[in-house]
């Protein structure tokens, strides 16, 4: 699907903030209310798979773990449940099948290495002796996202979280306008105070304080990359000279084909994740060789997988939300 530049503008928009007025909307791309309505509509139906609000778990007293899954002897409809079985799990938050070394990769939230060794646990009893080998990645050190790529547009976004986070206490109303908006981003103050009896200027205050404090990081939106004509990619990369990292990570942030990078402490194969975005293999080639070019005495490719689909995006179930 070939987008033009006002659908490219909105798409900008919405990735940086899915809960962006349509009026200011329609002033930032420069249409009418009315056609960034209908613009929007159309791309929900085109190439906008979900809306979603990013929240900062590590607030709310969990970890995240990303785990990498090797299957054997398993069938094309094994594979199918057993990733059903996973994106049906509360703990369960990214998800997606794999094509490389790994065949499914995804997120856990975890509270500490007990409940996460529960959780692996139950995974693991899903697909009894089908579970060839299995990585957690070690304790996430930092990360950045870069979404406008996508549409073709290099802005540097800010971290999505911080590494250092404080518990904090919600209460039972907090949880519950953080699962709607989990749910729906869009949804107007007058509509969550009339699902919870209060007055929207009591949920606006709520809802602002959710972001002062961190644990409303921003609000995006999943895109369906195929629609776009775009190959999704991760590269898992060891860093061999530790001095040049901020160099990298400045090369990460501009070069127009990285929109992610996970950076790990801990892991003895890999250091870093980098998400590619490219139309076909040549694309992908030539920013290896980008990379090699330039830090070929920092960084080592251990491995890369193609993302196949996405299939449960990166953000907490309201179940979790409202248990924690």
């Amino acid at each position: 699907m070939n987008l033009d530049m006002k659908e490219r503008k909105i798409l900008k928009e919405l990735l940086l903030n899915s809960r962006i007025p349509i009026t200011l909307l329609a002033r930032k791309v420069g249409v009418s209310r009315e056609v960034a309505l209908y613009r929007v509509n159309k791309l929900r139906k085109d190439v906008i798979k979900g809306f979603y609000t990013m929240i900062d778990t590590r607030k709310l007293g969990f970890h995240r773990h990303a785990c990498f899954m090797q299957l054997k002897g398993v069938s094309a409809e094994e594979e199918a449940g057993f990733i059903r079985y996973l994106a049906g799990q509360e703990h369960i938050t990214y998800l997606g099948p794999v094509i490389g070394r790994w065949n499914v990769v995804f997120d856990i939230l975890a509270r500490d290495d007990e409940q996460l060794k529960q959780i692996m646990d139950g995974i693991m009893r899903e697909l009894p002796g089908k579970v060839d080998n299995y990585v957690i990645a070690g304790t996430l050190l930092k990360e950045e996202m870069f979404p406008t790529k996508i549409v073709g547009i290099t802005q540097h976004a800010k971290d999505a979280r911080p590494v250092k986070s404080k518990r904090y206490e919600l209460d039972d109303t907090d949880k519950i306008i953080l699962g709607l908006l989990s749910d729906n981003p869009r949804l107007e103050y007058t509509e969550i105070s009339s699902k919870l009896k209060m007055t929207a200027n009591s949920i606006r205050y709520r809802i602002r304080n959710l972001e002062k404090s961190g644990i409303v990081q921003g609000y995006s939106i999943s895109v369906d990359m195929k629609r776009l004509g775009l190959d999704f990619y991760n590269l898992q990369l060891k860093i061999t000279n530790p001095a040049r990292m901020g160099m990298l990570v400045s090369f990460l942030r501009s070069h127009p084909k990285s929109i992610y990078y996970y950076r790990y402490l801990g892991h003895e194969n890999w250091d870093i994740d980098v998400g590619v975005v490219v139309r076909d293999s040549l694309e992908l080639r030539d920013f290896i060789l980008d990379l090699r070019k330039s830090f070929t005495d920092t960084v080592k490719l251990f491995d890369l997988y193609v993302v196949t689909e996405e299939t449960k995006a990166n953000y907490p179930s309201k179940e979790l939300l409202r248990n924690c």
